[in-house]
């Protein structure tokens, strides 16, 4: 999505299952109960089960103000970044005639490699003409320097009043060397956007696997190239973090100002260990 404005990158995969998504669940089932459900290895959580209304420091920042099309408006504040009742609040305004937005991130305090799974419980608040909620990856540490080269991991995108949301890869293969080259995207099936839902990736040295509601929607394939270093499709093999931002323009083209403020609930954050399966 991010560090450069584009309109539709292409995210090379191996198929988009066209079934439509179900309606979401009904508040995103507990983690303890998923977890012992699913026989799964918890190894980061956060509900957002707090007293404060600052995202807790010990694992987030407020995402300061930055030059890319998503970061513009960041107003690094907790008026636009909250936890409220279990929820983190993400919000989108203008106020006196200055857009803000909500967003936290987690870089310099936890990040994930291959071997996990991701998965955000999130809904949609107010829409709005303008508006670009979304849940994505960034490295740590890139392998290849730059940007689509780093490699970027787009969990969820909703672009405006959309019925479907966005889940994209990004890297230098995929910008350079795919047939089609970067004038796609990945859009996902028809979603009920007013529910809460799943969004969820898989990291293995074989796959990126994308998921709503568990729900497979796509996956990238490490083709392990014998010219890897120098075509760079798979900077995957190394640690992300994650961002958690509510955006104002770009991608999503003008903003209604006359339809804000606009926001995106997140009701958890869960990454758990990949089976060696």
């Amino acid at each position: 999505m991010k560090t450069q404005l584009f309109f539709g990158a292409l995210a090379y995969s191996l198929s988009l299952l066209s079934t439509e998504v179900q309606a979401g669940t009904p508040a995103c089932t507990s983690l303890k109960e998923r977890s012992a459900e699913r026989d799964e290895v918890v190894v980061f959580s956060e509900d957002f089960d707090q007293k404060s209304r600052i995202p807790d420091s010990e694992y987030w920042s407020f995402i300061p103000a930055g030059a890319p099309a998503w970061q513009k408006h960041m107003s690094e504040s907790v008026r636009e970044a909250s936890v409220k009742k279990g929820k983190l609040i993400l919000r989108a305004r203008k106020k006196n005639g200055i857009y803000r937005c909500g967003g936290i991130w987690s870089l310099g305090k936890i990040a994930f490699g291959p071997g996990h799974r991701i998965e955000v419980g999130a809904r949609f608040g107010r829409l709005a003409p303008g508006a670009w909620p979304a849940i994505w990856l960034m490295p740590e540490k890139p392998i290849y320097p730059g940007w689509p080269a780093c490699g970027e991991i787009d969990i969820m995108e909703h672009l405006n009043c959309d019925d479907f949301v966005y889940q994209t890869v990004h890297s230098h293969f995929i910008h350079h060397h795919t047939a089609a080259g970067p004038s796609g995207d990945q859009r996902t099936p028809k979603i009920d956007i007013k529910a809460f839902h799943r969004y969820a990736v898989e990291i293995s040295d074989d796959a990126l696997v994308f998921y709503i509601d568990d729900v497979e929607t796509f996956r990238h394939m490490n083709l392990h190239l014998l010219d890897e270093r120098q075509r760079m499709q798979w900077p995957f093999k190394t640690r992300y973090y994650l961002i958690l931002n509510l955006a104002l323009g770009g991608w999503a083209g003008e903003i209604e100002d006359a339809k804000l403020p606009v926001e995106m609930e997140v009701d958890y954050v869960r990454v758990t260990k990949l089976s060696e399966e």
